[in-house]
């Protein structure tokens, strides 16, 4: 009987060093894989900064970081939905289109007499329902190709706010409600900068600590290992999708109000640009793998190159080519990054 305590001691101290020396290689793993992530995008943020300062001296001001955060603050809501998508392994290219429906939307009503609560949250509510019962049902129930059903979404909703305006901007001036989000502060920092950082708090919170968030990294990890373990692949692509078009159209009332108009063809290519900023903060174009906090940098990131641009007097029309290697560059190093040799 003593003998069999013993081994059974033996067998639990082992257990317990084993469960260790896994807890030290998980956590060892976590930050090899975080100092991967963030070093990169981190040091040429910072090389690039530190390059501006010198170069520009109107850069390195309160003003002009407040400035460029505002500039930014609807791109990074963007790309909080669409880090949630390619976390999953999708992508969503709906979302420039879906942001121009969804202003249309909210000028009609508003411009049709409508409390202007009411008409932002029925603009949110229809690009939320959009990317749930079409992009999410299309993509994750039938199984159709998110390139394929994004684009085409995206362009259907293009041409329907073009089709419903004429192609003509439609203006908003008169609510004071736009003017108050456009106008106002918080500790000198505009509200709806305010606003994107809250979207990326609540972002973080469910990816970090809710079951919704493991259950998004375990589908883009392994959707066949997900599906054994008894999780439902399919909701969770159709919850994702629902989220990036939930966020659009919180970018959307964004839009409105920093512009004052609702134009058709806003928002164009800010898919292509929240892609970059996440696919350069670290996560990976196969999912499984990545956070908020990487695609913050990557946002950052971006916005200081434009701000840049700017400042030096480059013309905006550079921007694009500027975005467009980012990306490309962003895929290449997700490529590397992973293992995967280039074709």
């Amino acid at each position: 009987m003593t003998e069999d305590r013993a081994e059974r001691a033996d067998h639990d101290d082992g257990a317990q060093r084993h469960s260790s020396e896994l807890s030290g290689s998980a956590l060892l793993a976590r930050m090899r894989h975080a100092v991967d992530t963030y070093v990169g995008v981190g040091l040429v943020l910072v090389a690039l900064i530190t390059y501006l300062t010198i170069t520009e001296d109107k850069f390195l001001t309160r003003s002009n970081f407040v400035n460029i955060f505002d500039s930014q603050a609807g791109v990074l809501v963007v790309a909080v939905g669409l880090t949630f998508v390619l976390l999953v392994g999708g992508i969503d290219l709906s979302l420039g289109g879906m942001i121009a429906f969804s202003s249309v939307v909210i000028a009609e009503l508003l411009n049709g007499g409508l409390n202007p609560w009411l008409a932002l949250l029925i603009g949110v509510v229809a690009a939320a329902a959009v990317g749930t019962l079409v992009n999410g049902i299309l993509i994750g129930k039938v199984g159709l190709s998110f390139l394929v059903v994004t684009l085409g979404t995206g362009s259907i909703l293009r041409s329907v706010a073009l089709v419903r305006t004429n192609g003509r901007s439609q203006s908003l001036f008169e609510i004071p409600l736009l003017a108050d989000l456009q106008s106002g502060k918080l500790g000198g920092v505009p509200y709806l900068v305010w606003f994107s950082l809250a979207i990326l708090l609540c972002g973080i919170i469910v990816l970090r600590y809710t079951g919704l968030g493991r259950m998004i990294y375990a589908t883009g990890g392994n959707r066949e290992a997900a599906r054994f373990a008894g999780i439902n692949v399919t909701a969770v692509s159709i919850t994702v999708f629902g989220i990036a078009g939930l966020l659009a159209g919180l970018a959307a009332v964004m839009n409105v109000a920093q512009l004052r108009t609702a134009s058709p063809t806003a928002a164009t290519g800010i898919e292509l640009t929240a892609a970059a900023a996440v696919l350069l903060g670290g996560t990976s174009f196969m999912g499984g793998r990545g956070t908020l906090f990487g695609t913050l940098l990557g946002v950052l990131f971006l916005g200081v190159l434009q701000n840049g641009i700017t400042l030096a007097g480059i013309s905006s029309f550079w921007q694009g080519i500027v975005s467009g290697a980012v990306l490309i560059a962003a895929v290449l190093v997700d490529r590397i990054r992973n293992g995967r040799p280039t074709p």
